[in-house]
């Protein structure tokens, strides 16, 4: 990622990416913009802690889903 927090066009692919593989998955949990933001904004925060590669993020993503899951008790 540049500095500031802007992303080139390469790493926006990336990212996309990851999103639309995440709710692809999960589109229950993608069917509201406002939940679509939420997902974006993690997707955003593993990308700055350096998981720049979409299969990575994707699968970092799910993590932190579960995790959630776990915490919450929520079932996906």
């Amino acid at each position: 990622m540049l500095p500031y927090g802007i992303a080139d066009s390469a790493q926006l692919d990336i990212l996309t990416k990851a999103l639309n593989d995440y709710c692809t998955r999960h589109p229950v949990e993608c069917r509201h913009e406002y939940d679509r933001e939420q997902i974006a904004i993690k997707v955003m925060s593993l990308f700055r802690r350096g998981i720049e590669d979409a299969d990575q993020l994707s699968e970092e993503l799910e993590r932190v889903a579960l995790a959630t899951e776990k915490l919450t008790g929520r079932d996906g």
